[in-house]
Parts: C-alpha cells; sequence; structure tokens
C-alpha cells in the first residue's frame, strides 16, 4: 500500500504564527515515521517527480495512492491545490495536518484536521512528535477500517463516481532523478561556493517547478553571490531573476530584494539604492517580524544616516535603528544555544551578536558571536564578518 504526502518542503516562513517551520522535519520525524509503522510506503512529492514529469507524477501519486496525508502548514498553495485534486478524484483516505497557529483563508471545519505545534526546542519537539505520531498512527487505522467518505465533494454529492485509474501507469519512471535529490545537489553545490553550477541546477528546477518561489530565490541568490562576470552585472542578474516576484508580499523575496539593493549601494553608494533596500526590508519586516528583516533593516538605516550631515533626520534615522535592533533583540533573547543545528538557527546567533554590539552589550554579543563562528560554514562568516566591520564603523559615525 502506499501513502502519498502533499506538503511544502525546505524550511519556510508561516505568516500566521510568525514562525519558520522545517517541513522537512515534520515529514521525515513525525509524518513518515507514522505512515511506514502503519504499513505503508511513504512518498513525499518531491521524492518521485523528476524532470519532464513533474504534473503526470503528482497527479498519479494523488489519484493511485491508497492514502493521502495533506500538510497544509504554511499554507502552502500547490498543497492546497493538491489537496482539492485528491477530494475531487478519491472520496476516503485522505488526512489533514496543520500547525495549530495556522488559519484557513476557506472553510475545511467539517474535516477532521490534526494539528500539531512546532516548536524549535529540539526535546520539546521530539515529545510533539512523538505525540502526534502516535495520533496519526491511531487516524491511519481507523480510515483503513471504516473507509468512511472524507471528501467533501462526495459528502454533498454522493451521486458523484471516483474516476478510473490506468492499471498500466505508474507513479514513477525508471531512471528517473527525484525532485529532493536534485534540491540537495544544488544547495550543496551553493554551500561550497560553486555558484554557477548551482545556479545551473536551480534554473532547471525552476522550469520544472515554475510556481515555487524558492528556486526562483535561490538562483537569484547564487547570481549576486557569484559576482560574474562582475559584482555589478550579477546583482542585475539577480534582479532580472527575482523580476517575476517584484510585487509579492512574500518576505523571503523582499529580503532578497533588500540585500541586492544594499550590494548595490556598496559599489555606486547611491541614496536611490540604500531607500530601496530599506523599503524592501521594511516591507519584509513590517509583514513577518523576523529577525533577518529586521537587523538589515535597522542596518540600512544607519547606512542611509551615515550619507547625512549632522541634523534632525540623522537622528531620527539612528533612533529608529536603534528601536528596530532592540525590538529584534527582545524578540530573539530566549533563544536556547545548545540547541542550534539548522542555518537559520546559526544565523539567530549572528544577529543577536549584532543586536548585542549596537545595544551596548559588549559581553553578549561576544559569547553570540563565538557560538555563531564555531558553527557557522565559511560563506555565513564571510558575510557576517563583513557587515560586523561595516556596522562598527557605523556605530563611530
Amino acid at each position: 500500500m502506499r501513502c502519498f504526502v502533499v506538503m511544502g518542503y525546505g524550511t519556510r516562513p508561516d505568516l500566521s504564527s510568525g514562525k519558520k517551520i522545517n517541513l522537512d522535519q515534520i515529514y521525515h520525524e513525525i509524518i513518515k515515521p507514522a505512515v511506514t509503522e502503519s504499513g505503508f510506503e511513504c512518498i513525499r512529492g518531491d521524492e518521485v517527480l523528476d524532470s519532464g514529469l513533474i504534473d503526470e507524477s503528482m497527479y498519479y501519486g494523488i489519484l493511485e495512492s491508497d492514502l493521502v496525508v495533506a500538510d497544509l502548514t504554511t499554507l502552502n498553495p500547490n498543497a492546497i491545490y493538491e489537496l482539492g485534486v485528491r477530494h475531487g478524484v478519491r472520496k476516503n483516505r485522505t488526512i489533514i495536518m496543520m500547525e495549530t497557529e495556522d488559519k484557513f483563508f476557506f472553510d475545511l471545519n467539517h474535516n477532521r484536521t490534526l494539528t500539531y505545534t512546532y516548536v524549535r526546542n529540539r526535546k520539546k519537539f521530539a515529545e510533539e512528535a512523538e505525540r502526534v505520531k502516535i495520533r496519526l498512527k491511531a487516524i491511519i487505522d481507523s480510515i483503513v477500517k471504516e473507509n468512511q467518505v472524507d471528501s467533501p465533494l462526495y459528502k454533498f454529492i454522493p451521486a458523484l463516481r471516483e474516476p478510473v485509474k490506468d492499471a498500466d501507469e505508474t507513479l514513477q519512471k525508471k531512471d528517473s532523478k527525484p525532485l529532493f535529490e536534485r534540491i540537495k545537489e544544488a544547495i550543496a553545490l551553493r554551500k561550497k561556493e560553486r555558484f554557477e553550477e548551482a545556479k545551473i541546477l536551480f534554473t532547471s528546477l525552476i522550469e520544472d517547478v515554475p510556481f515555487d518561489p524558492y528556486f526562483r530565490q535561490q538562483k537569484a541568490l547564487c547570481a549576486y553571490k557569484s559576482e560574474k562576470p562582475s559584482p555589478e552585472e550579477a546583482l542585475d542578474e539577480a534582479l532580472s531573476i527575482l523580476s517575476p516576484l517584484e510585487n509579492t508580499v512574500d518576505p523571503e523575496t523582499n529580503g532578497l530584494l533588500g540585500a541586492i539593493f544594499k550590494r548595490k549601494f556598496y559599489l555606486s553608494n547611491a541614496e536611490s539604492d540604500i531607500i530601496k533596500a530599506i523599503n524592501y526590508y521594511k516591507k519584509a519586516y513590517s509583514i513577518y517580524s523576523d529577525y533577518y528583516n529586521g537587523e538589515n533593516y535597522a542596518f540600512c538605516l544607519l547606512l542611509r544616516a551615515s550619507l547625512l550631515q549632522e541634523c534632525e533626520e540623522k537622528m531620527e534615522l539612528k533612533v529608529i535603528a536603534k528601536h528596530i535592533y532592540r525590538e529584534v533583540f527582545e524578540s530573539n533573547r530566549n533563544y536556547v544555544e545548545d540547541e542550534v543545528n539548522t542555518d537559520y538557527e546559526i544565523w539567530t546567533l549572528a544577529t543577536l551578536a549584532s543586536c548585542s554590539l549596537v545595544l551596548n552589550k559588549k559581553e553578549l554579543s561576544d559569547k553570540y558571536e563565538k557560538s555563531f563562528l564555531s558553527r557557522a560554514d565559511k560563506m555565513m562568516k564571510t558575510s557576517y564578518l563583513s557587515q560586523k566591520q561595516k556596522l562598527v564603523e557605523l556605530l563611530k559615525s
């Protein structure tokens, strides 16, 4: 028996709760173990999708699978759409999951939904994961035994008949390369600073999954980090890559645009570039209130102030910047260092170091910096130390 899992992947922002949620962790530590222990082969979309077969693989996974688990956490539009497809083609054996603080923009109250609380604390997450696994296994067992209709469509229109699947079709063709392997390869190349190679892989992923902004964001990141054929041209290429997403409210995209214009400012010293960087970071921070966009919004305010002679506007920019640094520090100060593992968590330490420096908490700043540098890779260290040097100069001015 096969279970097809519908959900996002990677670490994604959840605008409902203000958290960044590691969806891969949810899949590998909750969903897959529970499904496997219930006697099903467990396949997530990124483990089966291959070049040229994206739609085909997804649709057959939804149509053919004996069970579908749909985790709608972060309200991923693809996952919501795929759940709708499943409800349209199969009247039962569909389970909906989501993070407790998520809010539906549509009515699924008539469906039984398994909720869980995502926490970064490893011990607390392990406890929650065990609780949810037990509950998910019980729901799977109940669904298999009872075989009740759970599709709203088939409940409200009982005369509907399910489409007949073609027994000759298969979920995945042989020798195909799963999407998740290509993603891992691209990210590994990016972390090794082999940006040109990573960019090629992300280009192919954009072609295969055009509606997911993640791959476009990653390609833009690789483009401007490569500094090829020149730093200026690399930044312009990154802007071109992100142009289809330019008016989005997605904080990741706005944060990237902020980073690009901040780098353009370093090259041009043009007031227009730093103003654009401020606006993008401010927009992202106002939507999501995350540490990355908050810290960079404050930093760019200081850069903007550095262009001005002593005046009321210069003082106002510095006051606002310090307020944002304090706000970011307060919202992340309870961070537990010994549980740092992911890039997202490691970067939080760098942010706390910078915020502490601005707030004249030198001992704390040194402590967080030491912890960050002990965990960071080469690219992280270079980025942090470069901005720290500029921050120290700005604080002296």
